[in-house]
């Protein structure tokens, strides 16, 4: 079941302000009865600080069940990919997939209400620190716009996000709180992979003078997005694997690109 949470006194009155139906203290939507507010605070890889907004991945449809109603949807991403950690493990939990399906039919069908939900909650949590789809990606250019509004008008919320669609890699450079990284890269592919690829497409970057980062996740449990401007400052990350499949520490380059991930870390602490 989706968690149910109190809105305190202060936080009534700012849902109020914004037009955000709200009732008993708890956020309301009158097609999925209560449900929380549109941002999760951080998960253990991210860190508490971070808030994300997530729907469904791929480009397949996804069933489940809210209140005794089947509903039907299909993902927000372009592409379905063998890969992808948004398809597996933690997010094909019930509760999860529950929670990201009902925003990503909030986001196809009540798109002003989901703005004005967002908007409500950054002002009410005093939220600093965004990430744009943990899982989903951007689907049409009327939700890019939404959250180019909401980016403008929380100028000092610093937001990063992802896409696999090229043509809003760059729908937000006017906007100066917002950093897009390219999921696809071109001459290459998805921008997350084994060791062995990581190492080839980061080399290969280099040397044609691209600016390319490789996320530390991949190698140290306790670097978490809270304490990292990785995303926030680069276009070109790099990601290791993960899932259940593959474990990176058990691939023969893995102490190989643990090296340059290290010498990379060594590089921003002088800096």
């Amino acid at each position: 079941m989706v968690k149910k949470e109190l809105l305190k006194d202060g936080k009534k009155a700012i849902y109020a302000r914004h037009g955000i139906i709200y009732a008993n203290g708890k956020l309301y939507h009158p097609v999925f009865s209560w449900i929380s507010p549109m941002l999760v605070n951080g998960n253990a890889k991210l860190g508490k600080g971070v808030w994300t907004f997530s729907m469904l991945p791929t480009n397949k449809e996804f069933t489940f069940e809210y209140n005794g109603i089947f509903h039907t949807v299909k993902g927000t991403c372009c592409c379905s990919c063998d890969g992808c950690y948004a398809t597996k493990g933690f997010y094909n939990m019930p509760s999860v997939l529950i929670a990201n399906g009902i925003r990503t039919i909030i986001a196809r069908e009540f798109l002003a209400w989901l703005e004005e939900a967002i908007m409500a909650q950054i002002e009410a949590d005093g939220i600093k620190l965004v990430r744009i789809h943990a899982s989903g990606d951007f689907f049409c250019d009327e939700y890019v716009e939404m959250w180019k509004r909401i980016a403008s008008n929380n100028p000092s919320v610093a937001m990063w996000t992802y896409t696999k669609v090229s043509r809003y890699e760059k729908a937000f450079d006017l906007i100066v709180n917002v950093n897009v990284v390219k999921s696809v890269i071109e001459g290459f592919g998805f921008n997350f992979g084994h060791c062995g690829y990581i190492l080839t497409v980061y080399r290969a970057l280099k040397e044609m003078g691209i600016q390319v980062y490789i996320c530390r996740c991949g190698i140290d449990k306790n670097q978490h997005c809270i304490n990292c401007k990785g995303c926030s400052e680069n276009t070109v990350v790099l990601f290791i694997e993960h899932s259940t499949e593959y474990k990176a520490q058990d691939d023969p380059q893995y102490e190989e690109l643990k090296a340059v991930i290290e010498a990379q870390h060594s590089m921003e602490i002088a800096a």
